[in-house]
């Protein structure tokens, strides 16, 4: 185990020397590194609570606390007094607080904390006001101005920025793995079997299509409501739902083609043809390419009534499978012209085998590029969606929603500058890294 994880650490320690070597890759890495920092710690690095605070000699971590206990609530004793003192943490307003000693985050707002001193489109050049201790109102001091400015209800830019990095990268990231696995899958068994060389009985085709279709009706027409509840409930939820729904749909359709063979004795039922498992897969995904996709996703984001992240990028992944698996096949009819390939199957090694543990690796380099333009351009559909309203819920910052957000007040410049910058270079960085991945490959 350690001597593969060393050997993949040389080969990726190897192709990041060659890509180095020009300056504009190497600058977009290191931005999707940045991105990547900034998507992970968006919780500490934006927000309204503290990262250390002492406060009547108690010792507290809040923004920490919040990750996994958000609702936190301390009673504490004034030893003067004897009176009691409740803190919730999620609601206190610790910049308000005789605070002993307190360490900020980096910006100490959260992306849904609306300044209501510094509200209606204050710009990032022009004054800032804020409470003082003793309740007039002052310039803002330098650590709590916004930066960035703010929107109409006073939240600040540069932390929806923040936390928009987040909720971009993960649909990004994950609708694209979506993506890939279904299209690398129906990839390697359309460019392996053909048309010529799945032989089937009618008897395990025929029943094989009749339980897909049954699988199809389990899986997703009669669990629709459980899909869609676990579609609010998270991310995960939604994925685990829908992986055990295609589980169900493929395990039907092997179910009754298992059963098929005993049908066997009839004549017509157990003469052998060739399966068209290439002609299916293609015919199908021309039909999602004949088809506008960004259209499809928005009837299908504005069809359903609750909006939720968890179907957006199940909405993306499930609507863009076509593009890898069409680099897969063309990828599997080269490798499965190779010798390898060949002396696997007179060794007597299973399909299942071959495809996965001998071709798979040949296939994944090339197609890893064309994943990698989908996460940009997955970016682009979510910020499409949030820019028209129906993509994730309204309460979830996103660089889309603040894009539109900013049609409310044309002179507040900020509000489609910054958010438009963050998605411009997002998607441009991604580009050029896989465009020099892509020149390397091609290279070699």
């Amino acid at each position: 185990m350690r001597q593969t994880i060393r050997k993949y650490l040389k080969k990726a320690y190897s192709l990041w020397l060659i890509i180095s070597k020009k300056t504009s890759a190497r600058i977009a890495t290191f931005f999707i590194l940045i991105l990547l920092f900034v998507g992970l710690f968006a919780d500490l690095i934006a927000t309204k609570q503290p990262l250390f605070v002492i406060y009547k000699s108690h010792i507290w971590f809040p923004a920490f606390t919040e990750i996994w206990n958000e609702e936190r609530k301390e009673t504490i004793i004034n030893p003067k007094n004897n009176a009691k003192e409740t803190i919730q943490f999620d609601i206190a307003d610790w910049k308000k607080m005789e605070l002993d000693f307190v360490i900020w985050a980096p910006i100490p707002w959260s992306a849904e904390d609306p300044d209501i001193f510094n509200r209606d489109f204050v710009g990032p050049f022009e004054k800032q006001f804020s409470a003082g201790n003793n309740g007039k109102v002052i310039d803002c001091p330098f650590i709590f101005r916004h930066h960035l400015g703010t929107d109409q209800r006073g939240n600040d830019v540069l932390s929806g920025i923040i936390h928009g990095t987040s909720i971009s990268l993960k649909i990004g990231l994950l609708s694209a793995l979506i993506a890939g696995l279904i299209g690398i899958a129906l990839g390697l068994v359309s460019g392996y079997y053909g048309d010529t060389e799945m032989y089937k009985t009618n008897a395990s085709i025929l029943f094989g299509v009749s339980g897909l279709i049954i699988g199809f009706f389990w899986g997703f027409i009669t669990r629709h409501y459980v899909l869609l509840d676990a579609m609010e409930l998270g991310f995960w939820n939604g994925f685990f739902q829908i992986t055990w729904s295609l589980i169900i749909c493929i395990g039907a359709a092997f179910v009754f083609a298992w059963f098929g063979r005993f049908f066997n004795k009839v004549r017509w039922l157990r003469n052998k043809n060739s399966f068209p498992l290439d002609l299916l897969i293609q015919r199908s995904s021309e039909v999602f390419e004949a088809l506008p996709k960004l259209l499809i996703i928005i009837t299908l984001a504005a069809v359903f009534e609750n909006k939720s992240v968890g179907l957006v990028i199940a909405i993306i992944g499930l609507s863009n499978w076509t593009v890898v698996s069409r680099f897969a096949r063309a990828e599997m009819l080269r490798t499965r012209e190779l010798n390898y390939l060949d002396a696997a199957k007179i060794m007597g090694l299973s399909d299942l085998r071959i495809l996965f543990k001998h071709a798979l690796p040949s296939v994944l380099g090339p197609v890893m590029i064309e994943i990698t333009f989908l996460i940009a351009g997955s970016i682009i559909i979510e910020s499409s969606l949030s820019f028209l309203g129906i993509g994730v819920p309204d309460d979830v910052v996103t660089w889309g929603a603040m894009l539109s957000a900013g049609r409310q007040q044309f002179d507040a410049w900020w509000m489609v500058v910054f958010p438009g910058m963050a998605i411009f270079l997002t998607v441009l960085s991604i580009y050029v890294l896989g465009e020099r991945l892509r020149n390397v490959l091609n290279s070699n």
